[in-house]
């Protein structure tokens, strides 16, 4: 899960999406969409969300470096991630 779910988001948001969007104001497009991409999962999510959904896609901007953004989204999912796994959450 923390594999396909983190990097293939990367992949698709960052990598070709992003990738396509004007240079100058893409990567708040970007931002944009990844977040109502999560409206599903509720608003107290979409709340917590706003910090990361900001933050990555700016970084890939600034740096066009996927794997940059797969850490930053790592850090933010991981501890979530690993909490299910061991059954700390369900």
């Amino acid at each position: 899960m923390f594999f396909f779910n983190i990097v293939g988001e990367e992949i698709l948001w960052r990598g070709y999406l992003q990738r396509r969007l004007s240079a100058r104001n893409g990567w708040l497009i970007c931002a944009c969409l990844w977040w109502m991409f999560h409206l599903p999962f509720g608003l107290d999510l979409m709340i917590m969300l706003l910090p990361v959904t900001i933050i990555v896609p700016y970084v890939f901007h600034k740096t066009q470096s996927t794997l940059a953004c797969v850490f930053i989204h790592g850090m933010y999912n991981g501890p979530l991630f690993i909490a299910i796994a061991l059954g700390v959450m369900a």
